[in-house]
């Protein structure tokens, strides 16, 4: 987790003045060429940032319904596991609110560089990368169709933190979206013997076409999405609620017995 979503977590737990909120964002060095004062920039950056009174800061989604909620189920194929090192060359998402899907997003993107165990999981090939569009054109038609649209998939963490290095790498800045994964969300709504999508999609006797292919991947998630959303508890019902309850819950570390007696 990157120090700033601990910051913005800090908003989930109560309301900021506005001046440390904005004290604080500019810090941070992903935001250095962002004008943090300008609540519509940063909402365009995905944060769902609103003002609770005249004098602090909220997030939308603390009282946000689920059925209200817009979530951006992602994925991404890459042609290396690390974003300093490697390059996205597929991004398919689905946009879904209220149980009802209101759009989809696929895009391959231009590269030069496929490794064969890339081309042979995916199977994508270099020809078709050779001839599709750049990769900052697709970011930016992808940051439109996100906007400040809650950040969904399967291990969450690599297409979301994937995406925002390569966001702030185009000049967009970086991703600023509440996310949720479903792998953890299906721990705690599913009883499934595996937790993996493949294995999950056929726990549910779905059909999958395309493993490893961005869109049908993203799709799939949605499944898992909805199936999740549909075994909640019936307490959880607004977006962070949401967000709190799929965390896994961490074990506090026993505290050692102190020694007792005396030594002689």
């Amino acid at each position: 987790m990157r120090p700033l979503d601990s910051f913005i977590y800090k908003l989930t737990q109560k309301p900021m003045f506005h001046k440390e909120f904005f004290a604080k964002m500019r810090t941070f060095k992903e935001l250095e060429y962002v004008d943090v004062e300008d609540i519509a920039t940063l909402r365009l950056l995905g944060l769902p940032l609103i003002k609770y009174n005249d004098v602090t800061f909220t997030l939308e989604t603390l009282s946000m319904p689920l059925c209200e909620a817009k979530f951006c189920i992602v994925d991404i194929e890459s042609n290396g596991s690390k974003p300093e090192h490697s390059q996205i060359i597929e991004i398919g998402a689905v946009m879904v609110q209220g149980g009802k899907e209101l759009g989809r997003f696929s895009s391959l993107v231009y590269c030069e560089e496929l490794p064969d165990v890339i081309r042979n999981l995916t199977g994508i090939t270099l020809e078709e990368l050779s001839s599709a569009p750049s990769l900052r054109s697709v970011l930016e038609a992808f940051r439109l169709f996100l906007g400040d649209a809650i950040f969904v998939a399967h291990n969450v963490n690599f297409d979301y933190y994937f995406i925002s290095y390569a966001m702030q790498k185009a000049g967009f800045g970086p991703l600023l979206n509440r996310k949720l994964c479903t792998i953890d969300l299906s721990k705690k709504c599913i009883v499934a013997p595996k937790y993996g999508l493949s294995a999950l999609m056929e726990y549910f006797q779905e059909v999958f076409e395309s493993h490893h292919r961005a869109l049908q991947d993203a799709l799939a998630s949605k499944i898992v999405l909805n199936k999740s959303l549909e075994a909640l508890p019936e307490e959880i019902n607004t977006v962070e609620a949401l967000i709190a309850f799929s965390k896994p819950q961490q074990q506090k570390k026993k505290k050692k017995p102190k020694p007792t007696g005396t030594s002689s």
